[in-house]
């Protein structure tokens, strides 16, 4: 799990636990030759199942780096691909041929980069953007950081899920049977509240003129963020606005929700960010985006974990 701590996002660290016993058995960043991990806030993290290595979601500096080793004393830490200026990558996932897709929620476009790394694609982005797919309107968002989000793909690889965390929904694009997005950008799931369980400082574009602060945001898929996929294809969305994690069907309905809110509910779940599964555990790292500032709950960072008798899909880093 990587930390982003909202207040001040330098000098990162990446954790390597045991997923059995909760021991730490490694920290990336702060060490020579891992400057590329401490230089800002870090999101989305993936593992490429071949080789072991892990592929990390550089926010700040606009880069996604590549850790060799990363459970060694001594892993490698090069750039894989760099944003184009004011990028900000959010989520990985590789395709099945081994290309890695990646979000940018600061200009609105989702990439891809090639096997091995290098320079970037535009895959889908806003009309006039020079993506080879048209996003149909649908990562617009007033507030720059929030879409598009999370990305994860089918079992069968034909379609791509993308996170907007400003519309509560996530959406769906044809992926062709070679792998490559053919469009048909459409809502694949939405529930709308644009209630907060707490007050976002920092972030005010998120209050619209109809929202409450409180327990009226403990809805299923407020504010989609990190996707994940279960081994019966069941999407997994962390609602980072609403404090939970919402289960979707491949239909997009909502199956179930799993944990409550530390806010409002005594729960676990502060601003839930990211997902993977081990065994039929899923882990969850608590963003918590609105903590520790200025008249909100002085809340821990945590990760959370649920046993939810489903193993994941593989991808995404989930096994």
């Amino acid at each position: 799990m990587a930390t982003f701590n909202v207040i001040s996002p330098s000098d990162s660290r990446i954790f390597v636990f045991n997923a059995t016993t909760g021991k730490l058995l490694n920290t990336l960043g702060g060490q020579p030759g891992q400057g590329l991990i401490s230089a800002g806030a870090l999101l989305g993290l993936t593992i490429n199942r071949q080789t072991g290595d892990l592929y990390v979601a550089a926010n700040i500096t606009g880069n996604i780096l590549k850790v060799q080793n990363p459970e060694s004393n001594n892993p490698q830490v090069s750039v894989y691909a760099t944003y184009p200026t004011g990028g900000g990558p959010e989520d990985l996932v590789f395709g099945k041929d081994g290309t890695l897709f990646a979000s940018d929620s600061n200009l609105g476009m989702v990439y891809s980069i090639p096997p091995g790394g290098g320079s970037i694609t535009k895959v889908i982005g806003p009309p006039g953007s020079g993506a080879q797919v048209s996003d149909n309107g649908l990562f617009a968002s007033p507030v720059q950081g929030l879409s598009p989000n999370g990305i994860v793909f089918s079992l069968d690889w034909r379609t791509l899920y993308v996170a907007n965390t400003w519309s509560d929904s996530v959406l769906a694009f044809d992926v062709d049977s070679s792998g490559h997005v053919t469009g048909n950008g459409r809502v694949f799931a939405q529930n709308p509240n644009p209630d907060l369980e707490e007050y976002p400082t920092g972030f005010t574009g998120l209050i619209q003129p109809n929202t409450k602060i409180g327990p009226s945001a403990s809805t299923p898929l407020n504010g989609p963020d990190g996707l994940a996929l279960d081994s019966t294809g069941h999407i997994w969305v962390a609602s980072i606005l609403g404090d939970n994690l919402t289960v979707l069907d491949s239909h997009g309905n909502i199956v179930t929700t799993f944990g409550t809110s530390a806010v409002t509910a005594h729960g676990l779940l502060n601003n839930p960010a990211g997902m993977t599964f081990v065994g039929t555990t899923v882990y969850c790292s608590n963003l918590g985006i609105f903590t520790g500032l200025a008249g909100t709950p002085n809340l821990p960072f945590r990760i959370v974990s649920f046993d939810v008798g489903v193993s994941g899909a593989g991808g995404n880093g989930n096994y």
